[in-house]
C-alpha cells in the first residue's frame, strides 16, 4: 500500500511540476498587432510583418531618404478608421504608402522622416476605456522597440513637436489620401502649403513600391496561390449552387480558410447578362441554365492583393457562340501575356490587344468597322494594371512606363456585350473577361495565376467529371485536386 501510494504522489508531483511549467512562460506584450512573441505561426524573429522583416523596413525608409530632397520632410498619416454606421466601424485596412514605410497596421498614427529628424513617430494614446472595448494598441514604446523609430511622442504632442521640424524643411511632402487636420492645420504646414511647397509624397513611394522585392514577391505568389485554390473550389460549386451571391460566399470562406485577412476587392460575380458590367457588385442573382459566369476576385495576405479573372458555364458546357467568343479572348490573352517582358510597356501591350479584339469582332461579325470608338463601346478597359500592396497599384505612374524586373501587372482582356447592344442577337447579353497575374523577370514573365484553368476543355472536364455531391461531404480530396488530375 505504502508503494502504491508513493508511486500516486510521485505521479501527482510531476504533474504539478509540468503544469507549473506550461503556464510559467514569460508575458507577451500584446502591441495591437502581430509579433513573433505573440504569433508564431505568422512571424519569425526579425519580422515586423509577416514575411518582412525589421531590415527591409529600414530598408524602404533609407531609400525613400536617397531620393528625398536634402530639406524635404515626407509626412505619413496612417488610414482613417471608416464607420459603417454610428457605432459599427468598417473593417480597418491600413494605408499602403503607411504600412510600408513603417509596419505598424493600426490607425491614429503620424510617421515623419527626414534627414534630420530622422524616423521620428507620433502614436495614439489609449485610454483604459478604449482597451477594455478595443484591445491594446501600439503606442510610444513599441514605435521604439518595436517598429524601431528613432525617436517617438504620444500623438498629443504633436502639435507642439512637428511645426518645429516643419520649419527647418525646405519642402513637405505628405500622403494626400490619408491627410489629417492635425498636422495640416499647423501653421507651419498652412505656410508651406500657400508657397507651394507641399506635394504629394507618392511621387517617390509608388517608385519605390513599383518593383517587387524577393520578400513581397514570396507574399504576391501565395496571395495568388490562394486566390487560385479558392476560385478552382467555387467553380466546382458553381454546378450545384448556380447563384451569384453563394459564388461570392464561397469564394471568400475558400479564401479566409487558406489564410487570406480579406478579399482584396468585393468579387465581382456576373451572371448571363450581369457579366457585362464590368464592375458589377450586386451579385443577387440566380445564373440560368445556358448563361455563362464571371467572376472577377482577389484575396489579400499581409499587406499584399491577388487579382484574378475566369469566365465558365456552371451548367457544364460553352454554347457554339459562348465557345467562338472565349476562345477570342483567350487567345489575345495568351498573345498578350508572350509580350510581357522587360523593356515592354502596359501601354504597347494594350494597344496590340485593342488591334487583336477589333480584327477578331469584326472577322466574326459583332463589330462592323475597325473605328476604335465602336471597339470602346464593348470594352472601355485597359488590358491591365500595376498589381501589389493596392489592385490599382502605384496609381502615379503612368502605363508608358517600361516594365523591368520585379513588377507585376494584371493582363485582363474582355468583352462585354449589353442585351441592348445593336450587334447579332446571338451575341447579346455576353460578358467575358480571362485576367492573370503576371510577373516581369529578367529573362521575360512569370504567370503567378498559372494554376487556374482558363482552356475550354480543361473547364468543361472539371465541371462535368467532378463528384459535386462529395463537396460538403469530403472537403479535404477537393483540396488535394489538382485542375489538371480529372480525364479529359
Amino acid at each position: 500500500m505504502k508503494i502504491v501510494l508513493g508511486r500516486l504522489l510521485q505521479r501527482t508531483s510531476l504533474r504539478q511540476a509540468i503544469g507549473r511549467r506550461a503556464y510559467s512562460t514569460k508575458k507577451i506584450v500584446d502591441i495591437g498587432q502581430p509579433s513573433p512573441a505573440s504569433h508564431p505561426q505568422l512571424l519569425k524573429e526579425g519580422e515586423i510583418t509577416p514575411g518582412i522583416t525589421l531590415e527591409e523596413y529600414t530598408l524602404r525608409r533609407n531609400k525613400l531618404l536617397e531620393v528625398l530632397p536634402e530639406k524635404g520632410l515626407a509626412i505619413f498619416a496612417a488610414a482613417p478608421v471608416k464607420m459603417m454606421t454610428d457605432v459599427v466601424p468598417y473593417t480597418y485596412r491600413q494605408d499602403a504608402d503607411y504600412l510600408y514605410i513603417t509596419g505598424c497596421q493600426q490607425p491614429g498614427g503620424v510617421a515623419v522622416l527626414g534627414h534630420e529628424c530622422g524616423f521620428c513617430m507620433f502614436m495614439p494614446e489609449a485610454t483604459s476605456h478604449d482597451v477594455i472595448w478595443q484591445g491594446q494598441i501600439a503606442g510610444v514604446s513599441a514605435a521604439l522597440e518595436v517598429f524601431k523609430a528613432d525617436r517617438a511622442y504620444p500623438m498629443s504632442k504633436l502639435r507642439q513637436i512637428l511645426p518645429d521640424i516643419m520649419k527647418g524643411s525646405s519642402e513637405l511632402f505628405h500622403n494626400v489620401q490619408t491627410a489629417v487636420p492635425t498636422y495640416m492645420e499647423l501653421d507651419a504646414f498652412q505656410k508651406a502649403a500657400y508657397s507651394g511647397k507641399v506635394k504629394d509624397v507618392s511621387v517617390f513611394t509608388h517608385e519605390l513600391r513599383l518593383i517587387k522585392s524577393p520578400a513581397e514577391l514570396k507574399l504576391m505568389r501565395e496571395s495568388a496561390s490562394i486566390a487560385c485554390q479558392a476560385l478552382l473550389q467555387t467553380m466546382f460549386h458553381s454546378k450545384t449552387h448556380p447563384y451569384e451571391g453563394r459564388l461570392s460566399a464561397t469564394v471568400e470562406y475558400e479564401c479566409k480558410m487558406k489564410g487570406a485577412q480579406r478579399m482584396a476587392f468585393n468579387p465581382v460575380v456576373g451572371g448571363g447578362p450581369n457579366a457585362s458590367v464590368i464592375h458589377y457588385s450586386r451579385n443577387d442573382q440566380k445564373i440560368k441554365n445556358g448563361d455563362l459566369v464571371l467572376m472577377d476576385v482577389g484575396c489579400e495576405l499581409h499587406g499584399y492583393v491577388s487579382d484574378i479573372t475566369r469566365t465558365w458555364p456552371p451548367y457544364g458546357s460553352f454554347s457554339s457562340t459562348q465557345e467562338e467568343l472565349y476562345d477570342l479572348i483567350l487567345q489575345t490573352n495568351k498573345d498578350c501575356v508572350e509580350l510581357c517582358k522587360p523593356g515592354a510597356s502596359i501601354r504597347e501591350i494594350h494597344n496590340l490587344s485593342v488591334e487583336m479584339l477589333i480584327k477578331g469582332l469584326n472577322e466574326i461579325g459583332i463589330l462592323k468597322d475597325s473605328r476604335s470608338s465602336s471597339y470602346h463601346q464593348l470594352n472601355p478597359t485597359s488590358i491591365g494594371h500595376y498589381l501589389g500592396m493596392d489592385v490599382h497599384d502605384c496609381s502615379i505612374i503612368g502605363y508608358d512606363r517600361p516594365l523591368k524586373p520585379g513588377i507585376v501587372i494584371t493582363i485582363e482582356p474582355g468583352i462585354y456585350i449589353p442585351l441592348s447592344s445593336n450587334g447579332p442577337e446571338r451575341y447579346r447579353g455576353i460578358g467575358i473577361r480571362i485576367e492573370d497575374e503576371v510577373l516581369i523577370t529578367d529573362t521575360g514573365y512569370e504567370v503567378l495565376t498559372g494554376s487556374m484553368p482558363k482552356e475550354v476543355k480543361h473547364i468543361e472536364s472539371l465541371l462535368n467529371n467532378f463528384p459535386h455531391g462529395k463537396y460538403n461531404a469530403e472537403p479535404q480530396q477537393v483540396r488535394e485536386l489538382h485542375p489538371f488530375d480529372v480525364p479529359l
